[in-house]
């Protein structure tokens, strides 16, 4: 017979024309052989050749024993058996010993499918072997399935998969998403190795405090989520796996709960914020990269020229002040304070017609929280902004205008102040002077002439104006001031601050009509989905990488890393099987602390968020001379 139909001739001359077919492998020191079997005129025998396939054959779809060490035993099917619950299989487990049971599994049930039966995942040693399951392994309130292998020429052995997988309880346990009857093979994954947290778990954790939850509170629902399971076990199968815990003298149950439980959420931002949040803005960074470059080749062909989708960030600071005290030795006044510095992306949504302006969407592009908001740190916080921007919206603010000037050189970037906080301060400035003011309703306002003169603040009657227009109203504004009589001093110090900033961005503004004018969209940001962050907790935080990174957890979200769960469980996933199932140390973000005092008694606490000499540290470490 020919070898067309890939089945080789036999090896003896005079077997010319017999029948040949294959009997399976046969180890060999040289490597596993392919076993032929020769038949003519009634009689037959055997020989070999190198298996010339190194690929793995295609595994027999049969059923396996689900008892544990029953991996060697030889199952046959028994016929079907139909009952109000759905069609189930049976089948006959023959152990080497020949004793006999029979077993069933769910087939069908109503609604649902039990699919993937018989598929177990393969050793990551032996691609052409035989694996079954072989028992399970853990402590935990569900367990973890381990496999055995048989390879072809070499000793079986069990095995574990990187990220092992919860035992299911065939024909009961379903999955929630398609409504199927889950395999056996086919449990929830687990995190990471030595992990009692499975990996649907951490997705939702992180979700949860993407929102704004509290460590405690997410904490507790992963306890909760745990303790599910031990019910289970307690009220399906009788086994009680933890004993009751022992009385609390506090009057909160939940209160303790979370005093020892916040760390677990802790560990979840330090091992996987980092994660998910560089794949969340590595595409706004290709994104902005390429708006980059094209800004730079049509600057560059003309000047003066207006950009359709400036690259364009608003800036803000949010302080947040946890204590105001006088210290009574000195009666000196005493802040405990760190700032939230926020960055806000513009991205451009072009208009049906080309006519109209394009809209703007806003989100978050950067949150870093540091112990004071000063210059240093905003140069920190804009060298980890990798593209330069075309325009920055901001208030006044002296730090901000220094660290744009310090880190992309001045000029290189236009600087637009927040008109509605130009308007803001000035009226405040005014309301403070005696004379000012006067009362309508029960509720001071401005006088009417200073009131009417305050109403030209506004972008559509600025940019009428001119550089002279602009330095008049100014002059104006003073006189009027001055007549009543009432004092000018703060007046006139606005004015060095706000008029030359005015008069070099009303130029961009007519340049490019459709930039925002105000800092409204990081203040809305700041208040929807950063605030959260602080209600009732804003004196926990301690340590500055972890908040940091928790903060990164929103940014994410902003830049829907969050939108798909499974996306989020995925990136887990692929990212701890890259380590061999392991997940990255929890707990290195620990603030050292000073030792006892001479005395026995505890020093005060060191919390790297509130040392205002870190802000200087980090600057001279990342920016060197630059900073």
């Amino acid at each position: 017979m020919s070898e067309v139909s890939g089945v080789p001739a036999c090896p003896k001359p005079e077997h010319a024309g017999s029948r040949v077919r294959r009997r399976g492998l046969r180890p060999a020191a040289s490597g596993p052989q392919q076993r032929f079997e020769c038949v003519l005129d009634g009689a037959h025998h055997f020989f070999t050749r190198p298996l010339d396939r190194p690929t793995a054959r295609p595994k027999p779809r049969r059923v396996r024993c689900p008892e544990a060490g029953h991996a060697d035993a030889r199952v046959a099917a028994r016929g079907t058996r139909r009952t109000k619950a759905g069609t189930w299989a049976r089948y006959r487990c023959t152990r080497p010993d020949g004793s006999v049971h029979h077993f069933q599994v769910m087939a069908r049930a109503v609604g649902k499918t039990l699919t993937s039966l018989d598929v177990p995942p393969e050793c990551p040693e032996h691609e052409d072997s035989k694996v079954t399951r072989h028992g399970s392994f853990g402590r935990g309130s569900r367990r973890r399935q381990r496999y055995r292998c048989v390879p072809v020429a070499d000793e079986a052995h069990t095995f574990v998969p990187p990220l092992s997988r919860e035992t299911v309880e065939v024909g009961s346990d379903t999955c929630a998403t398609c409504d199927e009857l889950l395999s056996p093979h086919s449990g929830e994954l687990t995190g990471a190795r030595h992990t009692p947290w499975s990996l649907k778990a951490v997705a939702k954790a992180l979700n949860d405090l993407s929102l704004g939850a509290s460590y405690a509170k997410v904490s507790l629902a992963m306890r909760e989520h745990r303790d599910l399971a031990v019910r289970h076990l307690h009220e399906a199968h009788g086994i009680d796996l933890l004993a009751a815990g022992a009385g609390s003298a506090s009057g909160s149950w939940t209160t303790k709960q979370g005093k020892t439980a916040w760390h677990l959420a802790a560990d979840l931002v330090e091992q996987y914020a980092p994660l998910l949040f560089e794949q969340a803005v590595e595409a706004v960074v290709k994104r902005e990269q390429r708006q980059r470059a094209a800004n730079d080749a049509a600057l560059a062909a003309d000047p003066s020229a207006s950009l359709a989708a400036p690259l364009t960030y608003i800036l803000d600071e949010l302080p947040v002040v946890l204590t105001r005290r006088r210290k009574a030795a000195r009666n000196r006044f005493q802040q405990a304070q760190w700032s939230l510095l926020v960055v806000v992306e513009v991205r451009w949504r072009p208009a049906p017609d080309p006519m109209t302006l394009p809209s703007r969407e806003a989100r978050l592009r950067m949150v870093r929280a540091y112990p004071r908001g000063n210059q240093q740190a905003w140069r920190l916080v804009l060298n980890e902004l990798p593209v330069r921007p075309d325009y920055i919206v901001a208030d006044s603010s002296l730090a901000i205008t220094g660290a744009v000037n310090a880190h992309y050189g001045p000029g290189a970037v236009g600087l637009i102040p927040s008109l509605f906080h130009v308007h803001r301060n000035i009226r405040d400035g005014l309301m403070e002077l005696t004379g000012t003011t006067t009362k309508v309703e029960g509720r001071a306002v401005l006088i009417p002439q200073l009131a009417k003169h305050m109403d030209v603040l506004t972008r559509d009657e600025l940019l009428n104006r001119t550089a002279a227009d602009w330095s008049r109203w100014w002059d104006e504004l003073i006189a009027a001031v001055a007549a009543l009589p009432a004092p000018v001093v703060k007046l006139t110090e606005q004015r060095k601050m706000y008029e030359p900033r005015l008069t070099a961005a009303l130029p961009l503004l007519a340049r490019q009509p459709q930039l925002p004018a105000s800092n409204a969209a990081v203040e809305t940001r700041m208040r929807l989905q950063l605030e959260p962050f602080l209600d009732n907790r804003k004196h926990l935080y301690r340590n500055l990488a972890r908040t940091n990174f928790l903060f990164d957890l929103a940014v994410a979200r902003d830049q829907g890393a969050f939108g798909d769960l499974d996306a989020v469980a995925k990136a887990i996933r692929d990212s701890n099987e890259t380590a061999g199932g392991w997940a990255p140390a929890p707990r290195l973000l620990a603030d050292a602390q000073p030792p006892p005092r001479e005395d026995g008694t505890p020093s005060p606490g060191y919390s790297s968020l509130l040392n205002p000499l870190l802000v200087a540290a980090l600057a001279d470490k990342r920016l060197g001379g630059a900073s």
